[in-house]
């Protein structure tokens, strides 16, 4: 029998100072715990427990190594309980990674229905551009993100995606822009309000006017969606945006699509996790919860 499971079986015995019930706690029988504790006392030459006609007492120096073994044997078990509390989602945490509108518009709604579910799960949120958060995915900063694809996925597992639609939009004061199909020449005759050069959606929209022959420069440069949208909605230009995420700007006629001349291809968002990097039970309920959500796109 291997040392620990000695010191395991003195320990059980000591805090019930009975190896007949300590005998019942460990499914063995009451000569196996007699035994080992002989085993014990013979290794560490002393004798630990007093014998009495109607149970055991700790010698002194039993009481010395009994306190001396207790705090190993209760962080093991505290341990355990983690662990499990960890598999039942009773507590742990999620670490994800989106950009400020992907956050917003579709994190957001998946992170409220999570935390009704497991409340006691703690979630750390974390924005960023698509270069930004696959660093952090490096890092270990944070376990998923949501990132625009394509990326470089020899390094990532992208274990889900979910379809966007790019358009142009104008607020009131270029909505005579919306009356007629427009072309990509045309629009650049026109103020443009779009994000910074790191961002994929500028990246893609440089790659967009340069597959026509054409060269942006915007007259407004912003990073974040919300400043995006108050900018056009104010008259400033026209933005470059995911339909999904100003549907409701759209449907409520705050913002208005132009109609193109030309086929805008679909986008992909995609869930990105680190290739071999194995997820927390916590991590990967949320990344189900997710998945299944995009699925039914």
């Amino acid at each position: 029998m291997m040392k620990m499971d000695l010191y395991h079986i003195f320990y059980l015995s000591a805090l019930e100072l009975n190896f007949s019930r300590a005998a019942k706690r460990l499914f063995i029988t009451q000569p196996s715990v007699s035994q080992s504790i002989a085993q014990l006392e013979a290794h560490l030459q002393t004798q630990l427990f007093q014998r009495l006609s109607k149970g055991v007492i700790l010698t002194t120096e039993g009481k010395r190594l009994f306190e001396q073994v207790k705090p190993a044997f209760e962080t093991i078990k505290l341990a355990e309980k983690t662990m499990s509390e960890r598999a039942t989602l009773k507590q742990g945490s999620v670490a994800i990674g989106a950009s400020d509108s992907a956050c917003k518009y579709l994190l957001l709604p998946k992170v409220q229905s999570f935390q009704k579910k497991y409340p006691n799960v703690h979630l750390k949120l974390q924005n960023g551009s698509t270069p930004e958060l696959l660093a952090k995915l490096q890092q270990g900063m944070i376990e998923m993100a949501l990132v625009h694809l394509p990326i470089d996925d020899h390094l990532y597992s992208i274990r889900g995606t979910y379809s966007v639609h790019s358009a142009f939009v104008v607020g009131a004061r270029y909505k005579q822009l919306t009356e007629k199909a427009k072309t990509l020449s045309q629009l650049v005759q026109y103020p443009i309000v779009t994000f910074s050069q790191q961002s994929q959606s500028r990246i893609y929209l440089d790659e967009l006017f340069a597959s026509h022959q054409l060269t942006v420069t915007p007259e407004v440069e912003v990073s974040a969606m919300d400043v995006l949208l108050a900018c056009t909605k104010i008259g400033m230009g026209i933005a470059f945006v995911t339909k999904e995420f100003v549907q409701e700007s759209l449907n409520q006629q705050e913002l208005y699509e132009i109609p193109l001349t030309t086929h805008l291809k679909q986008r992909h968002i995609g869930i990105v996790t680190t290739k071999h990097a194995p997820l927390s039970h916590a991590s990967e309920s949320f990344l189900s919860m997710l998945t299944e959500s995009f699925n039914k796109q």
